[in-house]
Formats: C-alpha cells, structure tokens, sequence
C-alpha cells in the first residue's frame, strides 16, 4: 500500500501524518502541483488554479478559510461593517498576494479590503510597541480582510462559521446598503499618512524585496510584493 496514514496525538495538538513506502505517482503529482515546496514558509498558490474553473477556486479559498479564516464582531471596521479575516504566518509573504489574486480574478471578482501586514510600518508605525521593549510585536501573522457580504460567495465548511457569516452579511447588507463592491486596485490609491521611519525597518524577518525599504501604507508593501491590478496580470505563470 503506497499511503498510510498514522495519527499522532500530543498534549496539546493532533497530527495526521501520511507516510509513503515509495515516491509513486500521487506523490509525484503533489510535488508538481505543489511546485516542490516543502514548508508553510514557502508555499504558493499553484499556477494551474488561476486557470480552473470557479468552483475549483472556491473550493480551494474555503479550505484556506476552514482553517485560518476568522468571523466575527471582533472583525468589524472602524464604521462596523463586518469582516472575514484569512491569516497567514509571518513567515510566508508571498501567499496573502496570491489569495488576493485569486479572489478577485475572473469569475470570482471577490474585492478584497485590505492586508494587515505583519510589517513594522504597518502593525507598529507609531514606534509604540517599540519605544516600550516590544523589538518584534509587528511580526505576526498577515491578515487579508473581506467584507462578510462578499466572502459569502465562498462561504465555510464549518457550519457555525457559515452560519456567522451569513448573519453578519445580512447585517452589513441591512446597514451599509448603499456599499457597492470594488475590487483592491493599489496604483489608484493614496498615500492618507506618513509614517515615521522605524528601526526593524531592516530586520532579517523581512523578505529582501522589503527589507531596508519604508512604507506608508499596505498597498505600497503589495506593489512592492508582486500585486498588480491588471486583470490580464493575474494569470501569468511566476
């Protein structure tokens, strides 16, 4: 038998660990796909599924979300309108541009409201963290937030999460009503604030396209990152 799977439980965790006796053809398959990566460090989004059909995509989100999605009043806007939050670790900042891709490529067109980037200029502009001896508090998990009403074409497996976020896209629906979904377009938006320089600025945390570089707003970090608005951009192979 090619796959054997082992659980293994710990005290605060439980793993399914899937053993090959040899490296046969689903394994073959997942490596390709998965375009030899090895770790939650490293892993993309594979280039085939910018190319499949929607229910593919959708399928492919919601299992993301199943997992590190969050929904909830906590996740409101400042004018509390409810959200979606999808997390990903600080260590991967190629994935958040990547589910943002997909989101809002053709047939989805799903708009995404913004990326929490778990970048100095981002989750610690005012140096407040900083000045008290908190050096890295801004290297947490990334966080791309969609508006409940828009995720809910996507929706989760879990059913008292989908059962939340149909009821806080109703809300948003019956309060923001006049709100007209659009996609993130980056190189139309500008700059609100400035923030002041900060010393992790050119931490090894950072991936070496930002590092040493500062920033005003998470778009710039975006840009900077690979996002393009071009529709016909999202589908090239990288």
């Amino acid at each position: 038998m090619e796959i054997t799977p082992k659980k293994v439980t710990n005290e605060n965790s439980v793993s399914i660990i899937i053993e090959s006796n040899r490296y046969g053809i689903l394994w073959r398959n997942i490596d390709r796909l998965l375009l030899s990566k090895r770790s939650f460090r490293e892993m993309e989004i594979p280039y085939i599924l910018f190319k499949s059909p929607e229910d593919i995509k959708k399928e492919f989100i919601r299992g993301i979300a199943d997992v590190t999605g969050s929904i909830g009043t906590g996740c409101r806007d400042q004018a509390g309108r409810h959200r979606v939050y999808i997390s990903i670790l600080n260590d991967n900042w190629k994935l958040p541009i990547q589910i943002c891709n997909l989101l809002q490529s053709q047939p989805l067109y799903i708009p995404v409201n913004t990326i929490d980037w778990g970048h100095p200029n981002t989750r610690n502009g005012s140096l407040k963290d900083y000045n008290k001896g908190s050096k890295r508090a801004w290297a947490r998990e990334h966080q791309l937030k969609v508006y409940a009403e828009y995720f809910e074409r996507i929706g989760f497996r879990i059913i008292h999460k989908d059962e939340i976020l149909k009821d806080l896209a109703e809300e948003n629906r019956k309060n923001f009503p006049k709100r007209k979904p659009s996609l993130c377009k980056p190189l139309k938006k500008r700059i609100k604030k400035q923030r002041v320089p900060h010393p992790e600025e050119m931490s090894e945390k950072l991936p070496p396209e930002l590092r040493g570089k500062h920033y005003n707003a998470y778009w710039q970090i975006c840009l900077e990152l690979g996002c393009t608005q071009e529709e016909d951009n999202l589908f090239k192979e990288v």
